[in-house]
């Protein structure tokens, strides 16, 4: 199912990101640690995401909520290595 980024709902934690998706009839937590935003999703200071941005971040959380990979506390986290596979994956 595609997760969709929910307008105004992207929260700063320390130096991570909570998104909240749109998951049909539900809503998902999705934590985006500070090495992922320094890997290819980083926004420039002050700027929102761009839409490309924010399409690659929903494309890995739909992709990890599909196959079931949500972490210890019911959240889909995504990390540098998660944004690297994606791309590697993406490539060919």
């Amino acid at each position: 199912m595609p997760l969709v980024a929910i307008p105004g709902k992207i929260k700063p934690i320390g130096g991570d990101r909570i998104i909240v998706m749109d998951a049909g009839t539900n809503h998902q937590a999705v934590h985006i640690t500070a090495d992922a935003l320094l890997h290819d999703c980083r926004p420039a200071p002050g700027v929102s995401y761009t839409l490309s941005q924010l399409s690659l971040l929903e494309q890995v959380a739909s992709h990890k909520f599909d196959n079931g990979e949500l972490a210890f506390d019911g959240n889909i986290w995504i990390t540098a290595s998660d944004i690297a596979d994606w791309q590697r994956g993406r490539s060919h």
